[in-house]
């Protein structure tokens, strides 16, 4: 996954978490499926605060289940896969943030290689060790 594709993920999540009106689903989706998609792409709990209080209990419902599947997952493997990782997992698997850490150094890594065998490698000032 690109940066590009990174930062829209961190901007979607970010507006969603800001907005002040009622978030709409996608055609044939539940408050319970939306909660658990949440979860499962590692984003933080929106606050539900314009949901009525059944929508807010299904979301609720559909997040932690998320959580608890997104959370037993090989945090080096979702550091790999490049998804941005929030600190959701923080309290039910104290290992997972450690592993995504390594994960994601590992990815980036393998991704600077690629490049540099590509050519498509371009270091800016940043990048030297001086």
């Amino acid at each position: 996954m690109g940066v590009n594709n990174k930062l829209m993920i961190v901007s979607i999540t970010l507006l969603l978490a800001g907005c002040s009106s009622t978030i709409a689903l996608n055609e044939g989706e539940t408050w319970e499926q939306f909660g658990y998609d949440l979860a499962m792409r590692g984003s933080q709990m929106l606050d539900g605060q314009h949901l009525e209080p059944a929508e807010l209990q299904e979301y609720r419902k559909g997040y932690i289940s998320g959580l608890k599947t997104f959370c037993s997952q090989d945090g080096y493997d979702v550091g790999q896969s490049g998804l941005f990782y929030q600190g959701t997992c923080d309290k039910i698997n104290p290992d997972f943030a450690e592993q995504y850490n390594i994960g994601w150094v590992d990815s980036e890594i393998n991704q600077l290689n690629y490049d540099n065998e590509l050519g498509t490698y371009m270091p800016t000032e940043e990048s030297y060790d001086y």
